[in-house]
């Protein structure tokens, strides 16, 4: 069993104060339980720098801190996958003023990198909350996932604060 757990930094928003990128990224991983004690461990040991948030954001910490964490990583089996989008070039992929429409393109464009090969559970930062909308983005993720074995594939859509895997992904 394969676990992906997509998150996304920045915002899509136009606004003066809004992020000049947008982010969305997945890590891979078979063994689940491994991350999850990186990610508790690393909680545990460095409540303080991580200041007062109960995500880890790459963003938030010292250097010396991303390294520590990125040497563990290097312990266990895993794959990351990432998009980097300039918001100055989003009209390039058809924006049209709808940042959830916006979201799901470059959600899909992700998924095509991402190979499945074996069952696979995927955990996605809710950003959605209509039931429609939640079954736009799973027919177009699934869709560009590169599943050519049709593996069995399960998504679910929750706040990252309820997956591990997710809590300091970008």
């Amino acid at each position: 069993m394969s676990f992906v757990y997509i998150d996304e930094s920045g915002d899509l928003g136009t606004k003066r104060n809004s992020s000049k990128n947008f982010i969305i990224a997945a890590i891979k991983v078979e063994d689940s339980k491994k991350l999850e004690k990186i990610i508790k461990k690393t909680r545990r040991l460095y409540r303080k720098k991580m200041k007062t948030s109960n995500e880890i954001k790459g963003g938030n910490l010292p250097y010396d801190l991303k390294i520590k964490i990125l040497k563990k990583l290097n312990n266990i089996d895993y794959e990351v996958f990432i998009i980097v989008f300039d918001k100055k070039n989003r009209y390039k992929i058809g924006y049209k003023y709808d940042n959830k429409e916006t979201y799901d393109i470059l959600a899909s464009k992700l998924a095509k990198l991402i190979n499945i090969d074996i069952p696979t559970f995927i955990f996605i930062d809710k950003s959605k909350n209509k039931r429609e909308e939640i079954n736009n983005f799973n027919e177009l993720f699934l869709n560009n996932l590169n599943n050519i074995q049709k593996q069995p594939i399960k998504i679910e859509h929750a706040d990252s604060m309820h997956y591990k895997g997710c809590r300091w992904l970008v």
